[in-house]
């Protein structure tokens, strides 16, 4: 969904154009409105802007000061001068610039509707262009960013051998500095389940970092590192450090800027290759000697969910959570036979990893179509003794106890199952036991996580519907409303409209129906009034919206009531 925000110091310009485009739905727009450039400089702040409509001749800061600050802010906002100067010099700086264009307040609302349509639909193919494919398989064998990324690994997984230093980051050409602490972002491809070959796996994940690093070459120093299993783990630092600012504030700045290119990134992936990506951002800048401890969090933290909405834009300071995915130790047993073979091979390889990633994030096919592979051989293993078979069986328990304990999910667990026998391999007659017990468990935490996700959901959306309700007459914009529950403006609008099958302008527009019409039973009320407490600024606007709804004006509504009534 596109963002419009809508700028002029007169307001009924501004309600009018707010309501006529609100009432558009073809367009697919989420509009703001501000009736000054400060305002306007406030929204900017707070989220990503794709399109502004704004005066030029306003007080203090006027529509060409505007400009330069939205530049500042979305370099890629389209911007739509709607003024009465049509002297030819006083607009002549802002036409030189690609991304803005000019009407005179003279001309129809059709056309304003039309210049808004073009340049909503050139955004959309400029999100849409097939050049990325090229450019990213020109940059495959790209040496320097493999030598980068060892490198940069080896400091977020905390390798002792591995320092930050200003030497190793010049000789390895890094666009970021060794003295300045970093914003770290993790992200993650929804590529489970899909048939790629590996070469085509390979073109999807470096067509998403040519994305990535496009939309973060702007106002941002950054470096994109892949692991083996095709996470993105972004370094960020701000471009520039801006005098008399203080470094919290100018870090604050760049956060806010970031989640509105993350977002950006989401929808570009999405429209031009069809893929998922979610992100975690940590809130705090890192010190070189954090970013372990930090990017171990966000890794685990990238598998957080509410409801069933699969992608995700999360700040670390939005979820309260334990620590992260636990560090399990590998042994080597003896042979004794070839199922006690076949399961030593798998307990040491990276299957156990998969299994924690399948856990994590909820994919319980896939879960359970690698722990199979386990439990079989464990199941033909008859010595109780047997040391691979206990191994075994206590790295899954151990794998299975780190979820429970992190995600707080013990008393519900023995609610269901009983006490946790997990780790516990002596109580089981055999090893076919214990795994039927593991099975068990794991159908258990998948049935508790599903209840845990949906009650997410069920929280965050009644929250949401009381809070409009009970502030009816007041701003009830996305960007308002997921400030309520930390959530980032597109994930709430997605998650509103899954888990209760209507967008939250459906939902705003009916509770505000309904509240208009116990108003106006009451003839003491004036309808002046009534439309100041459920949102409308001026009674046209309100009266406009209620008949298009109902059929009938406020004033036709209370009429018909009283008639009714005596």
């Amino acid at each position: 969904m596109l963002r419009l925000l809508i700028v002029d110091n007169e307001e009924i310009i501004v309600n009018h154009l707010f309501e006529v485009f609100r009432g558009m739905e073809h367009l697919d727009l989420d509009v703001y409105k501000a009736y000054s450039g400060e305002e306007a400089i406030e929204w900017l702040h707070r989220t990503r802007i794709d399109i502004v409509l704004t005066d030029i001749d306003m007080p203090n800061i006027n529509g060409l000061q505007l400009m330069d600050e939205i530049f500042k802010s979305w370099p890629q906002c389209k911007i739509i001068f709607l003024t009465g100067h049509s002297e030819f010099s006083y607009i002549y700086k802002a036409i030189q610039h690609p991304d803005v264009s000019y009407l005179l307040k003279v001309e129809d609302i059709d056309k304003v509707i039309q210049v808004v349509e073009d340049t909503a639909s050139k955004i959309r193919k400029e999100i849409k262009t097939g050049d990325l494919i090229r450019e990213a398989k020109e940059k495959i064998h790209m040496a320097l960013e493999l030598f980068q990324e060892d490198y940069l690994l080896g400091l977020l997984k905390g390798n002792s051998n591995v320092q930050a230093t200003k030497d190793q980051f010049d000789q390895l050409s890094l666009p970021i500095a060794a003295d300045v602490p970093v914003i770290l972002v993790v992200g993650k491809l929804d590529i489970d389940g899909v048939e790629l070959s590996y070469m085509q796996t390979i073109q999807q994940v470096y067509s998403v970092r040519q994305i990535i690093k496009r939309y973060l070459s702007f106002n941002l120093k950054s470096v994109i590192i892949l692991d083996d299993h095709f996470r993105f783990t972004i370094l960020i630092q701000p471009r520039e450090k801006v005098q008399c600012v203080a470094i919290e504030e100018d870090y604050e700045q760049t956060l806010q800027y970031l989640k509105g290119m993350l977002e950006s990134i989401q929808q570009s992936c999405q429209d031009k290759l069809n893929q998922s990506i979610s992100f975690t951002v940590g809130s705090k800048p890192s010190r070189w000697d954090e970013v372990s401890q930090q990017y171990a969090a966000l890794h685990s933290l990238l598998n957080y969910r509410i409801g069933s909405e699969s992608t995700i834009l999360l700040l670390d300071r939005e979820v309260s959570q334990n620590g992260g995915p636990a560090i399990k130790s590998k042994s080597v047993g003896d042979e004794e036979y070839e199922a006690e073979h076949n399961l030593l091979a798998l307990a040491t390889s990276s299957m156990l990893s998969f299994l924690e990633q399948y856990l994590e994030s909820g994919q319980k096919e896939k879960y359970f179509e690698e722990l199979e592979k386990l439990l079989q051989p464990l199941s033909c293993l008859q010595s109780k003794n047997n040391l691979v078979a206990q191994q075994a069986y206590c790295s899954i328990s151990t794998l299975l106890l780190s979820y429970i304990n992190r995600w707080g999910l013990s008393e519900k667990v023995i609610l269901k199952t009983g006490e946790i026998q997990l780790v516990n391999a002596p109580v089981f007659y055999s090893w076919g036991d214990a795994a039927a017990y593991i099975r068990k468990i794991s159908t258990c935490v998948f049935e508790l996580q599903k209840i845990e996700q949906k009650k997410r959901a069920d929280n965050i959306i009644s929250f949401i519907q009381s809070f409009i309700i009970d502030h009816l007459g007041e701003d009830l914009s996305l960007v308002r409303l997921s400030e309520q529950v930390y959530l980032n403006p597109s994930y709430l609008s997605r998650i509103f409209k899954q888990e209760t099958k209507k967008n939250l302008t459906e939902f705003i527009d009916a509770a505000r129906l309904q509240k208009a019409k116990e108003l106006l039973v009451n003839e003491n009320i004036k309808i002046n009034e009534i439309s100041r407490q459920v949102g409308y600024e001026t009674a046209t606007s309100f009266t406009r919206f209620f008949k298009n709804y109902t059929g009938y004006s406020p004033q036709e509504f209370r009429d018909s009531h009283m008639i009714r009534k005596k």
